[in-house]
Formats: C-alpha cells, sequence, structure tokens
C-alpha cells in the first residue's frame, strides 16, 4: 500500500468556509469534534480536492510512513520551512476535527508560506539520500508553485 500528499493551490478561507458550511461536519462541530469519522473525513477530503488545482504529489510506502513524518517533514523540512509549516502541511485542525490518522487534510496561508519559503531560502540541503531529495525537492516545487501564483496550499495525505 502507498500513500500520497496532494498539494492544491487554493483559497484556505474558502475552503474552511465549505467544510464549516457542510451539514457532516456542522454536526460533528455541535457534538464536540475530535478524530473524524469516516464519513467527516471523506466530505473534507471531498472539499479540499475540489479546491484550485493540484500543483504537485510525493508520498511513501507503508513502510516509510514513519522516515516520511519524522526525518523529512519533522527533521529536514521543519528545519527548512520552521515547524508550524511542515506540520500544517501534513496536518491541520479545523472545524474541531483532530487529525490522528488517514487521511489528513491541511493547509498554509499564503503568508506563511512566503515567509516559511524565505527562511528556506535556496535548494534542500546535498546531504540528502536520493529517496529523501525526491521527497524534499516534490515539496518544495509545489510549494514554490502555489507562492508564486500568491495563493495557500491545501494539502490531502492518504
Amino acid at each position: 500500500m502507498s500513500y500520497e500528499l496532494v498539494f492544491r493551490a487554493a483559497s484556505a478561507a474558502e475552503f474552511r468556509a465549505r467544510v464549516a458550511a457542510d451539514p457532516v461536519v456542522a454536526a460533528f462541530r455541535e457534538a464536540g469534534g475530535g478524530e473524524p469519522t469516516p464519513e467527516v473525513a471523506e466530505a473534507v477530503v471531498r472539499t479540499a480536492l475540489a479546491m484550485g488545482e493540484e500543483v504537485g504529489r510525493t508520498g511513501h510506502t507503508s513502510a516509510g510512513g514513519d522516515w516520511f513524518r519524522e526525518e523529512l517533514f519533522d527533521g529536514v523540512l521543519a528545519g527548512l520551512l520552521g515547524a508550524d509549516v511542515a506540520d500544517h502541511l501534513l496536518s491541520r485542525n479545523l472545524e474541531g476535527i483532530v487529525w490522528t490518522d488517514y487521511p489528513m487534510v491541511g493547509f498554509v496561508l499564503a503568508d506563511e508560506l512566503a515567509e516559511a519559503l524565505a527562511k528556506a531560502g535556496g535548494d534542500r540541503p546535498e546531504d540528502l539520500d536520493e529517496d529523501a531529495a525526491e521527497v524534499v525537492d516534490a515539496v518544495l516545487t509545489a510549494l514554490r508553485k502555489v507562492a508564486d501564483a500568491g495563493q495557500d496550499v491545501i494539502t490531502v495525505y492518504t
């Protein structure tokens, strides 16, 4: 089994408004929120994938999940972009939904993204192995496309 992280250039405000207006999500929020039910997760993922345009994707095998999240996102990308931005690329709480398992949805606002990319500067660290370099390059390329368009990034991790 493989897992993918899809990057979409879209308005996070519009995305959040659509999610908030979804009756399944609204009922979930009113019931106290927390870890999403399959129906809530499906509604949010469906909304995210319908927004904007896809600008990139990357992923890992089922055996590579810890490496992907811990070494690349919590390590390399957190060092380049900042811990909050790296974390929000994998998941970000919204409308009472706390993502703890697949699928997960995240977003980074345009101003947060611009600041993170300015912090990252040029290219990725040179000491990464080929697999890590491929993932980091895919993430940075997608984020630069979004930033160049002046948009927010919405991610779906399935």
